[in-house]
């Protein structure tokens, strides 16, 4: 009889387990089935006539707002109490509570995913002219990239991809107001001098920043030569922005800082080589490009990221 009851009660555990493997399962599938429904109901009432699409949008609107309201009094009473927010964290492991959670501003995404994100949906257009990016650092507000392939051999491809990449990261995420390029890279290495960098200098430091010369020392339009170790550097401050350049011609290697500056442009003193100091490319010569340092402003001083 005992035999019985035990093989009887492990049966019982058996079929309980399965069942619910079985259903997380289903439920997975039905996640997907009920997302691609939405999906396409969203897009049966964007072909909707104007004032029909109107009407149909405020009642989702509604809807919408409705849900979020009750899912935030839902979150709210329930992390009042220790395992209840133990176990919300834990739901946000499911796909669709995760997606619900965020639809409704529940959860943010990170400033990283959301430039992340907004790559994804113009890498399609880099890979049609050949080229692609990366995202190198976000640092708030600014983010470095880098683009590959074509994007960084033509200079109008460069150019224009870049600007493409500048749209579509500072459109879908305000809080980005620069997008710099790569030191190896097609772009400009200023920041404007009234933005305050985020990071602190002992921060800076360990990323391999250096510290450079004060910006009272930077007069409108006049290079300053600067010496970081063995690396000659240029700093120029134009309108408000400070860039920062290897203090080196590519045409045969001289110094720069002794060239004239008319408005963006700078003239090399020694064989009038012109550079715009908007994206370091020559004007004079197709393909010779000046190198590019990051900067930022901390407390009156430029810091300049050089490896």
């Amino acid at each position: 009889m005992d035999k019985t009851l035990s093989t009887s009660a492990h049966s019982d555990q058996t079929q309980q387990v399965r069942p619910q493997a079985t259903t997380e399962t289903a439920l997975d599938h039905d996640f997907e089935r009920l997302a691609r429904e939405v999906d396409e109901a969203i897009q049966a009432l964007s072909d909707m006539p104007e004032e029909h699409k109107e009407k149909a949008f405020r009642v989702k609107k509604a809807l919408e707002a409705y849900h979020a309201h009750a899912l935030r009094r839902l979150v709210r009473h329930v992390r009042q109490d220790e395992q209840g927010k133990a176990l919300l964290y834990d739901a946000l492991d499911i796909p669709a509570v995760y997606a619900l959670f965020l639809m409704h501003g529940i959860i943010k995404q990170t400033v990283q995913v959301r430039v992340a994100l907004a790559l994804e949906e113009i890498r399609p257009y880099l890979h049609g002219h050949g080229g692609d990016v990366e995202i190198v650092e976000v640092a708030e507000p600014v983010v470095y990239v880098r683009l590959h392939g074509a994007c960084s051999g033509c200079s109008l491809s460069s150019v224009t991809l870049k600007n493409a990449v500048e749209e579509a990261i500072r459109s879908r995420v305000p809080e980005i107001t620069h997008v710099l390029m790569a030191k190896d890279d097609v772009g400009s290495g200023f920041i404007p001098l009234d933005m305050i960098a985020v990071s602190k200098p002992e921060e800076l430091i360990e990323k391999g920043w250096v510290a450079g010369p004060s910006v009272d020392q930077l007069s409108e339009g006049k290079p300053l030569a600067y010496m970081e170790g063995e690396t000659p550097l240029l700093f120029i401050r134009i309108e408000g922005k400070i860039m920062a350049y290897r203090n080196t011609c590519p045409h045969m290697g001289m110094p720069l800082d002794g060239g004239m500056v008319d408005g963006h442009v700078m003239t090399c003193p020694w064989h009038g080589f012109r550079y715009d100091l908007n994206s370091g490319e020559c004007l004079s010569v197709p393909h010779i490009q000046l190198e590019t340092y990051p900067v930022r402003v901390i407390e009156g001083r430029v810091w300049v990221r050089c490896t």
